[in-house]
């Protein structure tokens, strides 16, 4: 089962929305998972399935864009595993950003 997840920094006050996991009939060959594209920097919903050996790409599911997750809150796609809190903002640069998931889809 897949999510739609708000995000929100407490620091900047970016936000946007974003698909996480992939649905029933998909999830063998879609799987987005928010990212950090190297090049320009900017927040993208990348289908991990795909460049998950790219070098183009930090995933959210990296431990290098995770800051502290003082309440181990995650939110999980298999082996896939979002911090609730604490994540970088490619706004503000801070480890300020939250994900809360707002609705499941199948």
């Amino acid at each position: 089962m897949g999510n739609i997840i708000a995000t929100n920094c407490k620091s900047c006050g970016f936000s946007n929305k974003f698909k996480y996991g992939g649905g029933r009939f998909s999830y063998q060959t879609d799987c987005p998972v928010p990212a950090i594209n190297k090049g320009t920097l900017e927040f993208e919903n990348i289908n991990y399935l795909e460049h998950k050996n790219s070098d183009k790409y930090l995933f959210y599911t990296d431990d290098i864009l995770k800051g502290n997750n003082y309440d181990n809150n995650t939110i999980n796609n298999f082996d896939l595993k979002l911090n609730t809190v604490n994540n970088y903002c490619p706004i503000c640069k801070e480890k300020a950003l939250s994900f809360q998931v707002t609705m499941f889809f199948d």
